[in-house]
């Protein structure tokens, strides 16, 4: 199972939106993370970077 963790503009501790994602949904303007526990969080932005090898993905908030 490929799972990862998700970040807000740059991979840095402060900047961790969720861990152990296993979904992320895409509509329009925002991104919906799902972890391994379905908990949920949606924030507004696009993905910037997806990492799948080593579980890392950066959201770029919307400007």
């Amino acid at each position: 199972m490929c799972l990862s963790t998700v970040y807000n503009g740059a991979i840095a501790d402060d900047r961790m939106l969720m861990s152990n994602v296993q979904q992320i949904l895409c509509q329009g303007d925002t991104v919906t993370l799902t972890d391994i526990l379905e908990r949920q969080i949606t924030v507004e932005g696009h993905i910037e970077m997806a990492d799948l090898v080593n579980g890392k993905v950066i959201i770029a908030p919307k400007s």
